[in-house]
């Protein structure tokens, strides 16, 4: 067996951390994996790790575990969680591939690689062989979402470059307000309504087929759903990040809870905790704007509006929500900071 291996001296500090945890410590490490039985082992032991997951905010943080040089990644061996349609959910070592539909993908032999695995994963778990730059193995499995009961594909053991797969941008109808458009607080709350119902309706698709096309046009830039400071994000409960349409660099990680602002304003636990408990949030809070120079320390004047929305098959909540800067509403009259009231129930 040829496996397109790379050994890793040693686990970065969070790696450690990951060991020391029973929930994440794999008997059969990625940096073990040297044949088919060490492959098969690796594999099997992950699925048993992620179907042990029931908390959305602990699955929500799986992204980065899994990204993240230790027990699960090994250089270039590392995990692939698949949608049934042929999206990586997560990919270990490639995230842009998160926003492609690789079903199609062929090797350099002609061989559709992944609509073998998902095969293989359909027949109770198998390998694969494909090549690219020389004859490699995978194995695949299906396996039982523990949060939402839903079935993937895991997969270990597959690499190639995908960078020649297009993005697939769903095409959602116009909004009653768009990112561009979002000027006060009425429009925003507008704005986070309709993408909490077009995110909702995705996550609550079969398999999750729609959720990487909504992903997509959440993260256009000049689209319905995104302009400049304007964008959606969406964190679990628990603040663990899901979906940035800026900095997908945050997903998997967890927002600081507990982060006061100039004002004493603790902003996530206002935004998103208040949104958990009581299904929508309004808050006025200072923030970092990039594009003002010289309000790092106090921040400037931003509205946020975040709206939590159930999960399938669980009573665990997410929370969508996005915010606008009052200093960059210049077509508008001035608004009075102190005159600002909560939004009236929907």
């Amino acid at each position: 067996m040829r496996l397109n291996l790379k050994i890793v001296p040693a686990f970065a500090v969070l790696a450690l951390i990951l060991l020391a945890s029973p929930a994440a410590k794999a008997q059969t490490t990625a940096d073990q994996v040297v044949d088919n039985e060490t492959l098969k082992a690796f594999v099997e032991e992950a699925k048993a790790y992620i179907e042990a997951i029931t908390d959305v905010n602990e699955g929500a943080r799986l992204r980065e575990i899994l990204r993240t040089e230790g027990p699960w990644k090994s250089g270039s061996m590392f995990l692939i969680i698949f949608l049934k349609s042929g999206e990586p959910f997560i990919h270990g070592n490639d995230r842009t591939a998160e926003s492609k539909n690789l079903i199609g993908v062929e090797d350099e032999r002609g061989t559709k690689v992944v609509e073998e695995l998902f095969a293989a994963a359909a027949g109770g778990g198998g390998f694969v062989e494909y090549y690219d730059g020389g004859l490699k193995t995978a194995y695949a499995v299906e396996y039982t979402s523990g949060i939402t009961a839903r079935q993937f594909v895991l997969v270990g053991g597959y690499s190639q470059d995908v960078s020649h797969v297009p993005l697939v941008i769903a095409d959602l109808p116009k909004p009653a307000v768009t990112a561009s458009q979002v000027v006060d607080r009425e429009t925003l709350i507008t704005f986070v309504e309709e993408a909490a119902k077009v995110y909702r309706e995705a996550v609550l698709s079969e398999g999750y087929s729609a959720l990487t096309k909504i992903r997509n046009a959440f993260r256009e830039e000049g689209g319905d759903w995104k302009s400049g400071s304007v964008y959606l994000w969406v964190v679990s409960g628990g603040g663990v990040t899901l979906f940035h349409a800026t900095e997908p660099y945050r997903e998997g990680n967890p927002t600081d809870m507990v982060r006061t602002d100039s004002q004493g304003i603790k902003i996530a636990e206002e935004l998103i905790g208040g949104a958990r408990r009581e299904g929508r949030k309004f808050l006025l809070y200072h923030y970092d704007n990039p594009a003002i120079e010289g309000d790092e320390e106090l921040g400037s004047p931003k509205f946020g509006y975040a709206v939590s929305f159930s999960l399938p098959n669980t009573d665990q909540k997410a929370v969508i929500g996005s915010g606008i800067y009052l200093s960059e509403q210049t077509n508008v009259a001035p608004i009075s900071w102190g005159s600002l009231k909560e939004p009236r129930p929907r």
